[in-house]
Formats: C-alpha cells, structure tokens, sequence
C-alpha cells in the first residue's frame, strides 16, 4: 500500500509498520538506529534534522519526532481533530531522562492514542476522554524511564507535556524543543496516579 491509499488510522499504522522503521537519515544518507544508544543519542544531537513527511517517507527513517509529523500530515488531510503532544522530563540541566512526541485524535466521540515509534506502545489506543489518553501515555512514559533512571517524587514533578502545532521541518533538536518550549501550551490535565 503506498502512503496516498492509507484511508484509515488502522491502515496508516499498517503502513507505517511495514514502511517506517526507528532511527534516522542525515543530509549525506547515513542511517543510524540504536543499537549503540549513546552513540545514537549524540548523532541526534548534532546530525538529525526534522524530517518532512514526504522526506520521511523516501528515507524510511525517523524517530519520534519526525514520526509524528507523518501522523501530523495524514489525521490533517483526512479532517480529523487530533493534538500532538511532547513529553519530557524537564530539568535546568542535561539529563538521560527521555522524551517523546505522540498523537491522540477524536473519532465518534472517543479518543485514541496513536503510537508507531514507541515498539512497546505501538497501537491505537482507546479512552473515553483526552485526560485519559494524557494519563496513560504519561505513565508508560515513567514506566520506561524507570528502567535507566531513578524517578522519584521530584522527577515526577517535573514531567511537563505540552500539545505543539507544526514545527519548522530541518530543525535540529535543540531548534524543536527551543520551539516547543517558545509555542506551545502545557498541558494541566493529568493527575499524578504513581503516589
């Protein structure tokens, strides 16, 4: 099935696990995926750039990010209302804390999570009410972190979600969150359940 077909959310997911795999493409078409996390993680920083769906689409590589964007570019051309949201562990410094962007859409008076990047959450998941969507993902979000990284009662003060509109596709990393940060509005829904 090629992109211009997927007439569904199931079909897009359908699509996207057979098309879309996790890493990325920088501008000189060297692929990295995660095997060496750390080394990932600092090409992330200074070699991946925000990729336009049709660009993800060609390379067949993106994280999160770049994931949602495709998300982003389908739910928009097929009417539906939809959010795209980033999670963080919000510090004054550099952390291993992660990250991650994702897409809850309304349909028939129910909303759904959208999940591809996340392997361990990949699905569309379903919930009576958008809070509902925010705290699941919000507390699979803790879950993973807690297998690097000691999450405590601070840490979880310091979880910030925010719904962002379309970034500038080519962005860095930095230039993304410094967008995010700039543009968007926080989330105040959720309640913390892991006390």
């Amino acid at each position: 099935m090629e992109y211009i077909d997927v007439k569904t959310p199931e079909q897009l997911l359908k699509y996207m696990e057979e098309n879309i795999k996790y890493g990325f493409v920088d501008y000189n078409r060297n692929v990295y995926i995660p095997r060496n996390n750390n080394k990932f993680q600092e090409a992330c920083k200074t070699k991946w750039r925000l990729s336009s769906p049709n660009r993800l689409i060609d390379v067949k590589y993106g994280h999160c990010f770049d994931q949602v964007e495709l998300e982003r570019d389908w739910f928009e051309k097929h009417g539906y209302h939809f959010k795209t949201l980033y999670i963080w562990f919000e510090f004054p410094y550099n952390n291993s804390y992660s990250t991650h962007t994702y897409l809850v859409f309304k349909d028939g008076g129910r909303y759904y999570y959208f999940e591809h990047s996340d392997f361990n959450n990949r699905g569309i998941h379903e919930f009576a009410s958008y809070e509902d969507a925010i705290n699941y993902q919000r507390e699979k979000h803790i879950e993973i972190n807690k297998q690097r990284n000691y999450v405590g009662e601070e840490e979880l003060k310091n979880i910030h979600i925010y719904e962002y509109d379309k970034p500038l596709y080519g962005c860095t990393k930095t230039e993304f969150i410094d967008y995010i940060l700039s543009n968007a509005r926080e989330v105040e829904v959720y309640k913390d359940k892991t006390k």
